[in-house]
């Protein structure tokens, strides 16, 4: 992957040079192809506590819709995910150094295109991170398809540093606790390097009760939407969830004879009918309880995290060695470890139903029991733990040979493991089974009495490890002057990548199921040549400079445990132009690519039930068949194309001054996906084979048109993507002599469109502003200023996120949200920091740099969001404002 678009602007001079131990090379704003750069000087004072949190600040084309803290309960526990132009993590290709790491897999599988925990590498330890957002197969290889985020980890650094940093919110919740060192040798008189970064951070969770996020979210439903709780008569539907026992018939009849109400629900210290009767569910009838849940499992309880707790450490070390004058040894280690233990109410709250016969049911009819469940009854109050681990090894050469040509060879070796343990259902007798038949009583106050359940759960365990290895050999040089222009560099690679996976799944039926082994090998080819076409000292008019890139590679798949092999070959090309020394003209076009999952690659199985149909070619009769789903051994990977427009001015006469402006547009063709039974029955002629029909009568009235008998919904290549958009990036840095110098920045990105096809027989659908369906918000727009004067610097920042649309088929949501927009947010950060310089006595202080800062500082509270959890809109951060503090020392 070795590449050759690294640019160090100086004038008109072009610099490729390699960045040792990073196998892609250092790349620039400047470059044909349209990468941003987030440097050291930004990661230190952007307040950012994670990788994560440093995109999600950063990066205005980075369209996740929530990050990893807000989604405590998930499979993916505190690991990072990112997405670019709103195609998913799976298109969004992460490296680590240029490298491929083995991914975090999900619910005990894990495919290629997963993505590495980036909250495993301690922030001091990153130097750069390079985003290309583009389709880059041609550079990158498979997963490339939405954009490239590489984190190139420090070298350079001398010293010794520590830092301690300690964040809360500013009524004293949720507090973050970071400790990190970070230490560099030199031996041998500097031939050998060594760079060490260690790293601790405990942060703890906000609950419920500390914001009023559920509170406001439920009395808006009652607002705009009542009969979501209160259901009317005649209508099946569960009681709602609340801070004591809920009951409802299940068909909406009445409760207690005729002209009662057909809902009610238990008062506190209710010991039960037999004890005291039914005229205290008598005297409630028409009411429910919806308060919030406190020190109990419920579908609304205070004890819920909004922003999970984790832990994590890691270490991260890389080294070199000068072994002659032209031979450089490097290697490259990681280690991480985080652990999340979020409080879950799915174990100890439910709803239930109580069946007529049932011994402890006096309604005389089905009905329906939402009870909550009191933590002390529970085996913890917290059952839900993932654990994610990850291991990274690289070991590498450098090699110069004459005319400036350089060979590169690396092997690297990753590891990830996944271990999701929740408690789940469970046996026999059930927990429904156990309350049917009078053993346990929830026709009581559950939050006053034990409600025992423990022994109607287990644990289950899903358990996901990935193994990926690479050896890799590229050379890099130049092929002589071209038309007196410059030289021709030339870059090639050859590489094997052997991807392995191990997973323990399960479910409530089963909790020890077999195994699932998969493995694949990759084989790949690169090469990339830039071309120049003119150059300065040519010295033609309105024409400085060009050059032309070209890149290409092969990739070919060998599906080991799928018996399934494929390849694909895509290109890359652009050009840059510089009418004049200080403006760039630039374009590039560029294919991208998604290899097939496992799953996707397997033999279709027979449905084990029957699905209603209504064929078209026989009357629209109905028939009920056996349907053919899974994988397909002839599908072929995902394809995009991404052409980019675009210019770069830096004009002499204002030193300092950046502007950019990049227009994109990517489609991407041949989408997996798995076709829907009746859609292919409609449209039966356009995928012959698909449609399977028997033998008919000549005296059949749709005679030769036979009956259905089987359809085949294995996957298939068919829908498409295609969006388009421009991202703008301004910087004007100041120097202001003894008034210090101003450091001002502005991106944004402004989406044109987002149009996806959803189905076979559907047109493309508009979901630009739609995030919770992928679309990119119309505008994201991030800003910061920043003044430094000898030791003090101090500096603001923005995000601004444009109001978005709650997904149109979501009418529920929209009706309680009042209608189907949720407000434009903006948020300000602000620091100062001040770095200590004495002699004498007091050289103790020497390097010692104190920072103190606000996010969020004015306090704004993230809109409301129905479609959402707890009801708030997770582009903001429930935590609100929140006040941190960061001492370093350097030694």
């Amino acid at each position: 992957m070795l590449t050759l678009a690294a640019f160090e602007v100086s004038s008109d001079r072009i610099e490729r040079t390699a960045y040792e131990g990073n196998m892609d090379l250092l790349r620039s704003e400047y470059d044909v192809q349209p990468y941003s750069i987030i440097g050291r000087e930004v990661i230190t004072r952007s307040g950012a506590t994670t990788v994560e949190d440093l995109l999600r600040q950063q990066l205005t084309m980075n369209t996740a819709f929530s990050s990893s803290a807000q989604s405590a309960t998930g499979y993916g526990g505190s690991a990072s995910s990112f997405s670019l132009r709103g195609l998913s993590a799976a298109e969004t290709l992460v490296l680590i150094n240029g490298r491929r790491v083995a991914g975090v897999g999900r619910s005990s599988s894990t495919e290629a295109g997963d993505q590495p925990d980036l909250n495993g590498i301690p922030l001091a330890a990153i130097e750069r991170i390079e985003v290309l957002p583009a389709s880059a197969s041609a550079i990158y290889g498979s997963s490339a398809v939405g954009g490239v985020i590489n984190v190139v980890l420090r070298r350079e650094y001398s010293g010794h540093e520590l830092n301690t940093r300690f964040e809360m919110t500013d009524d004293w919740h949720a507090p973050i606790e970071t400790f990190n060192w970070t230490s560099s040798f030199q031996f041998e008189g500097g031939r050998t390097q060594l760079l060490i970064s260690a790293q601790y951070q405990d942060t703890r969770a906000l609950y419920g009760h500390q914001r009023d996020f559920q509170r406001k979210g439920r009395a808006q439903i009652l607002e705009n939407d009542p009969d979501a709780f209160y259901v009317p008569a005649g209508t099946r539907a569960s009681p709602p969830w609340g801070a004591l026992v809920n009951i409802r018939s299940r068909d909406g009849s009445p409760l207690f004879g005729p002209g009662s109400s057909h809902f009610t629900h238990i008062p506190k210290g209710y010991r039960g009918w037999q004890i005291d009767g039914l005229q205290p569910l008598i005297d409630n009838q028409g009411t429910y309880n919806l308060d919030l849940a406190r020190g109990m499992a419920s579908g609304f309880t205070a004890d819920a995290e909004i922003m999970a707790a984790s832990r994590s450490k890691s270490l991260s070390l890389n080294g070199s060695r000068e072994m002659t004058e032209k031979l450089k040894v490097f290697f490259d280690g990681g280690y991480s470890h985080s652990e999340q233990n979020p409080y879950d109410s799915w174990y100890g709250a439910w709803t239930v139903r109580l069946f007529a016969d049932s011994p402890n049911n006096p309604f005389g009819q089905d009905v329906q029991v939402t009870y909550p469940v009191r933590n002390v009854d529970r085996r913890s109050s917290s059952e839900v733990n993932t654990t994610i681990r990850g291991e990274r090894v690289a070991v590498g050469f450098e090699y110069e040979l004459p005319r400036r040509w350089r060979v590169v060879g690396n092997y690297s070796w990753s590891h990830s493991v996944n271990h999701h343990q929740y408690l789940t259902r469970y046996g026999s007798p059930t927990r429904e089974d156990a309350i049917h038949d009078g053993v346990l009583d929830v026709l009581r106050d559950t939050s006053s009495f034990p409600t025992l359940i423990d022994e109607y759960a287990g644990m289950l365990h899903r358990i996901t490890n990935a193994w990926s290895s690479d050896s890799t050999l590229r050379a890099a040089g130049g092929l002589g002057d071209w038309w007196y222009a410059g030289e021709i560099i030339l870059a090639n690679g050859i590489e094997r990548r052997e991807l392995r996976q191990f997973g323990i799944g399960g479910n409530s039926d089963d909790l020890h199921p077999p195994p699932v082994h998969r493995r694949q090998q990759v084989d790949s080819f690169y090469t990339e040549a830039t071309v120049p076409l003119v150059a300065s000292h040519q010295r033609r008019r309105w024409l400085h400079s060009a050059e032309l890139q070209l890149a290409a590679r092969h990739e070919r798949f060998n599906v080991e445990t799928a018996g399934s092999k494929y390849d694909t070959t895509v290109p890359t090309f652009g050009i840059r132009y510089l009418p004049v020394r200080e403006l760039i003209f630039r374009t590039s076009y560029g294919r991208g690519f998604r290899a097939p999952t496992y799953a996707q690659l397997t033999e279709p199985t027979l449905s084990t039930s029957t699905s209603t149909v209504n064929d078209p070619k026989r009357g629209g009769e109905a028939v009920d068949i056996f349907t053919l789903r899974g994988g397909n051994t002839a599908i072929t990977p995902e394809t995009s194309r991404n052409l980019n427009i675009g210019l770069v001015w830096s004009p002499e006469r204002i030193p300092g001054l950046r502007f950019s402006a990049d227009w994109y547009r990517i489609e991407k063709r041949n989408n997996i996906t798995t076709p829907g039974t009746q859609a292919l029955l409609d449209e039966e002629d356009e995928y012959p084979g698909r449609v399977i029909r028997g033998p008919v009568d000549p005296s059949d009235p749709y005679y030769p048109v036979g009956p259905v008998i089987q359809i085949n919904r294995a996957v298939m290549n068919m829908l498409k993507m295609e969006t388009s958009g421009i991202d703008l990036g301004a910087r004007y840095l100041w120097r202001g002599g003894s008034f210090g110098d101003v450091d001002i920045a502005a991106n944004a990105t402004l989406s044109d469109y987002y149009r996806t096809q959803t189905s076979i027989t559907s047109g493309v659908l508009e979901r630009r502003g739609i995030p919770s369906q992928s679309g990119p918000l119309n505008q994201r727009i991030n800003g910061s200023l920043v003044w430094t004067r000898g030791p003090w610097s101090c500096g603001w920042a923005t995000q601004y996120y444009s109001r978005y649309r709650i997904t149109p088929t979501s009418t529920t949501s929209i009706r309680r949200q009042g209608g189907p927009l949720v407000a434009s947010q903006i948020y300000h950060d602000v620091f100062v920091r001040y770095r200590v310089s004495t002699r004498g006595r007091h050289r103790a202080f020497e390097g010692l740099e104190l920072t103190l800062g606000a996010k969020n500082v004015l306090d704004k509270a993230p809109p409301t969001d129905m479609s959402r959890g707890y009801y708030y809109s997770t582009f903001g951060d429930p935590r609100m404002r929140r006040l941190y503090a960061n001492v370093k020392k350097t030694f």
